[in-house]
């Protein structure tokens, strides 16, 4: 039987399955009587105090396969428990409703869930899955049900599970655990990023794996490529999968060498390579991949769990990333949210259509109060090294000159408040609106930068949803009219003396590397874990070669003709990229 999920980390594992089942049982409602409240809430304590120990617990035991770069995903643990408005806000639940605490902490999680599932960012709507791993835990201390898993035998298994969270798959790979598969998950979950540097191929996503699973004894294959499990496979198909794995191992020595070198093109062209992040943690990864900076920074996590934070709250967490940064280049991203994807946290009207509504910089010149304090604090954090600031979603020329007055008066009120402060900052704008690319030629001497956003200037350019299963398949980089924008940004980029960078995801895919390329760009940012794939293909082309690509794709009307041109060109220059 084959089954097909999420791939979200490379590899291929043969192995036995090992089956975890870990349902929790049913949270029931309990009311108690006003002399139950302090035990209730001891109980809830007292499972915290556990759960944290769990957690540090397992931190420590993944130093030493994970290193330091990867700890902020426990961190993140640390902190939900320490959270108000989902700690404090139990405490209060039970006190005022007088209810146990196993419901108490279920019902107070569903709200804060619910939050994070309203918001179409998928990077802040993993952060409901974090709630949920913590919940699950602290929960099962309070039912005495804490965390047990039987040892394997010595054989290499395959975990199948509804879900598995990052402390559980670290537990889980002290034993001989070499894959897994599960119900559940998505790309960027923190179980994901694990198995990711972990190296272990790992399928999500799967729906029903675990009610296909018959017993132990099961011979499972998980393609991590592919995002393919296949159960009780043939002989034909079980060692075609063997031959498969060694060619994987051989492909990742060749990335390994890449790790620390600084990338150009076989006839001498070099390419900056910055990182997309989310949360300042993941600015270790970018600098141990060697990246020039941070080429898009986003702010949204900031304003997530606690809504209007204060300016001094900013200043730290932006005063942190900048060191962290160790003085390259990062550029901060204002907040890029809006609508309905704050449910509660923060002041919005109803909008019947709100993708298209008050957002991004719509919502922060609605609500300047809000997008001051964000601009004073990054302001502030700009004396502490190379920090540059990007406006997201920008229309037309209007909106920019807004954006600047606001920025002269955050200037002088902090002048005026006699707080140390950086005064020039470059500002720069996230090119991601069809109706910006095509008048790019005026508002290149009104910044300093531009930023692509190609996620949205292709969906808007198309008029796509690419998270629609009926329409993704015309969701194409290589449209003609895509290219055109493309192009059009980057000559005029230049002709404005201005320097422009990719931070979508075309940046971090290897097979619209060359594209980009070929169309003049050479600044490239993109999540970390995509860094060695991109030094790989940038380093077996030549700019030459891909200019010629271009002028191919252009003449190509039909933007299915263009992809099977592209892959062709992939093929003969980096088919390794795209493991089979």
């Amino acid at each position: 039987m084959v089954l097909k999920g999420i791939g979200v980390s490379e590899g291929i594992a043969v192995g036995k399955a090992f089956f975890i089942d870990r349902k929790l049982t049913k949270i029931k409602k309990i009311k108690i009587n006003e002399s139950n409240i302090a035990f209730e809430i001891k109980k809830f304590k007292e499972a915290i105090k556990k759960t944290e120990e769990y957690i540090k617990h397992v931190k420590e035991l993944s130093l030493q396969d994970l290193g330091e770069e990867h700890s902020f995903i426990f961190d993140v643990y640390l902190l939900l428990l320490k959270d108000d408005m989902l700690i404090g806000e139990t405490e209060r639940f039970i006190k005022n409703e007088k209810v146990n605490a196993e419901y108490a902490l279920w019902k107070v999680s569903r709200k804060l869930i619910n939050i994070f599932e309203k918001t179409e960012d998928p990077y802040i709507k993993e952060k409901k899955n974090d709630v949920k791993h913590i919940v699950d835990k602290i929960i099962r201390f309070m039912t005495n049900d804490g965390f047990v898993f039987k040892e394997t035998s010595g054989e290499a298994r395959i975990a199948i599970a509804h879900d598995l969270s990052p402390s559980e798959l670290v537990s889980l790979l002290k034993q001989n655990i070499v894959a897994f598969a599960i119900d559940l998950g998505s790309k960027i979950s923190h179980t994901s990023i694990i198995a990711r540097a972990m190296g272990i191929p790992a399928v999500v996503g799967l729906e029903k794996i675990t009610d296909n699973i018959i017993s132990s004894d099961d011979t499972i294959i998980v393609d991590g490529f592919n995002g393919v499990v296949i159960l009780d496979p043939d002989k034909e198909v079980l060692e075609d999968y063997i031959v498969k794995e060694k060619k994987y191992r051989d492909y990742v020595k060749e990335l390994e060498k890449l790790k620390d070198v600084e990338v150009k093109t076989v006839d001498g062209e070099f390419v900056n390579i910055f990182s997309n992040v989310e949360i300042n943690e993941e600015i270790s990864i970018s600098n141990e991949y060697k990246a020039k900076g941070i080429g898009l920074y986003r702010t949204e996590f900031i304003y997530l769990e606690k809504g209007d934070v204060s300016e001094d709250e900013q200043f730290e967490i932006l005063k942190d990333a900048v060191l962290r940064n160790e003085n390259k280049p990062i550029t901060i991203r204002t907040f890029d949210l809006g609508g309905e994807k704050l449910s509660n946290l923060l002041p919005h009207p109803d909008e019947q259509n709100p993708a298209m509504g008050l957002r991004a910089i719509r919502y922060s010149l609605r609500f300047k109060d809000i997008f001051k304090t964000q601009i004073k604090a990054i302001h502030r954090a700009a004396v502490f090294g190379d920090v540059r600031i990007m406006f997201p979603m920008i229309s037309g020329v209007e909106e920019i000159r807004q954006a600047k007055n606001v920025v002269e008066e955050c200037i002088e009120e902090l002048k005026n408040e006699k707080k140390e402060f950086k005064e020039n900052v470059p500002l720069g704008v996230m090119v991601e609106l069809p109706s910006l690319a095509l008048i790019t030629h005026l508002i290149n001497k009104e910044v300093d930068f531009f930023s692509v956003g190609t996620n949205d200037l292709i969906q808007y350019t198309l008029g796509i949803d690419r998270n629609n299963e009926y329409v993704a398949y015309l969701y194409r980089p290589t449209h003609p009219a895509v290219l055109t924008l493309l192009r059009k940004i980057y000559k005029d980029a230049q002709k404005g003396g201005i320097e422009v960078t990719v931070c979508g995801e075309m940046a971090g895919d290897p097979k619209y590397i060359p594209v980009l390329l070929g169309l003049g760009y050479r600044n490239l940012s993109m999540s970390p874990s995509a860094i060695l794939k991109a030094k790989m293909i940038i380093s077996r082309v030549k700019i030459s070669e891909c200019e010629k690509l271009i002028n191919s794709l252009k003449r190509c009307k039909f933007a299915r003709k263009a992809e099977e041109k592209l892959e062709k060109f992939i093929d003969e220059h980096a088919s390794d990229l795209f493991f089979h």
